[in-house]
């Protein structure tokens, strides 16, 4: 279908009707499959994502965003219309006060309140209008229960930060203070935050005790790590897949995710899970590392030089991404730049022994080399000076020099490709210790 036929398309799409749950979705394959309210937003919000993907052209990219924020309104909307709140006279409607959020904060609430009907419960404001807003639930059931709403608008991180700023907070102070506010139960999509906590009560401390007892299965993230740790890459690979089409907003999963399927050799899906993560957490340094470590090794060299450099620039304790450069360096023949990143992982204090210990071996190498790569420049420009004199013996010479180069070369290569292969054993566990490194200091901040 041409550009206009497919424009056309997108312009006769209705979103006024009210459809039930679950819903019942087309796929590009043909086959209609039924999503849970959850499951059909973000399928919509995947789309959104891959827009700039799946079209080149800005208006065919722009009416499929359209399109899909459409379809989520109409979602929301209907959700909250079969299964919201009601209102008393006088007082202003859910999604008066929610907007199109309603729908999603009717299908938080349920869930957590294992709330099987239609909600019966009021909301009284306890914070200024604003982007973030925190509001008293009044319920004949449950009391003492608060709500906090956070809309995350595109391009602005202000939101986010608090949305996760509150969460760190509750989880640190809400559980240890009997008093105090309680963390009960949290949600976030790709364009909202909400929370649910308790100030005491009999209801709230029946809610706590009640959840207390559950024993929690394994997370995804859980098993995702337990297969890799065991070596079960596909089977962790698998599992990263599936947590970021379900939770796109888990950073831990693209990187490891991309860092797997780079070293089980599929660089398509290494650098598509690396895209789709710098999606999310634009100029992260590790997916960064990821997306040009999977150009590296698709042969696409000089389109992971740049990612690779920006990597080792922010974080020069980082051995995988030094010694990808190095790879990239190698190959393109930036030997003056090379240089100055092997001098810069020898000073600076490495974030994986063994891996500085491979970089160290490779240095010496490289320093016994050059003397045998000037003696090579040297013939080279000495056969190449002395042809108009010498003739025949001048180029013998020249050749000399090139030969010596020439083995010279196909040597690096295999010292770095030997480099590379021993730390590619262990790359997997290297990256799941950085994450936790990184997850606890995100605690600690």
């Amino acid at each position: 279908m041409d550009k206009n036929g497919k424009l056309q398309r997108y312009e006769r799409k209705d979103y006024a009707e009210l459809v039930d749950f679950p819903v019942e979705i087309v796929g590009r394959d043909g086959v209609v499959r039924r999503y849970t309210f959850e499951d059909s937003i973000r399928l919509y919000q995947r789309r959104i994502t891959f827009a700039p993907i799946r079209y080149r052209d800005p208006d065919l990219v722009g009416a499929e965003v359209v399109h899909c924020r459409s379809r989520i309104e109409q979602l929301r909307h209907s959700y909250f219309v079969h299964y919201g709140w009601g209102t008393g006279e006088g007082k202003p409607p859910g999604e008066e006060l929610f907007g199109m959020l309603a729908g999603e904060i009717t299908a938080f609430l349920r869930r957590v309140l294992a709330c099987p009907r239609r909600l019966e419960l009021g909301f009284e404001r306890a914070s200024p209008p604003s982007v973030d807003s925190k509001w008293r639930i009044r319920s004949q059931l449950r009391d003492g229960l608060v709500l906090y709403v956070f809309e995350f608008k595109p391009g602005s991180d202000e939101s986010r930060g608090r949305f996760f700023s509150l969460l760190k907070n509750l989880e640190r102070t809400g559980r240890s203070d009997d008093a105090g506010e309680r963390l009960l139960a949290f949600h976030h999509m790709v364009d909202c935050g909400i929370v649910l906590t308790g100030h005491g009560g009999p209801a709230t401390e029946a809610f706590v005790a009640r959840e207390g007892t559950v024993e929690l299965p394994p997370t995804p993230w859980d098993e995702a790590v337990e297969a890799l740790r065991q070596g079960e890459l596909e089977q962790g690979l698998q599992r990263c897949k599936q947590i970021v089409a379900e939770q796109p907003w888990d950073r831990r999963a693209y990187v490891a995710g991309s860092l797997t399927a780079a070293c089980l050799g599929d660089v398509h899906a290494a650098e598509e899970l690396a895209l789709l993560g710098l999606c999310y957490f634009a100029d992260d340094r590790e997916l960064l590392r990821n997306l040009a470590v999977a150009r590296l090794r698709d042969g696409r060299v000089a389109e992971a030089v740049s990612d690779l450099r920006r990597a080792f620039e922010e974080a020069p304790d980082d051995v995988s991404a030094g010694v990808a450069l190095i790879a990239a360096l190698q190959r393109l023949g930036r030997y003056a730049e090379l240089d100055v990143v092997l001098r810069t992982l020898g000073r600076v204090p490495p974030d994986d022994r063994r891996g500085a210990e491979q970089v160290e071996r490779f240095a010496r190498w490289w320093r016994r080399q050059r003397r045998i790569r000037w003696l090579g420049w040297a013939l080279g420009l000495g056969g190449a000076l002395g042809i108009a004199y010498t003739g025949a013996g001048a180029i013998a010479v020249g050749s000399a020099g090139g030969l010596v180069l020439l083995v010279l070369r196909f040597a690096e290569r295999h010292q770095v490709d030997r480099m590379v292969a021993r730390l590619r054993h262990d790359e997997v566990s290297v990256g799941l210790r950085r994450i936790s490194r990184k997850s606890a200091e995100a605690l600690i901040t």
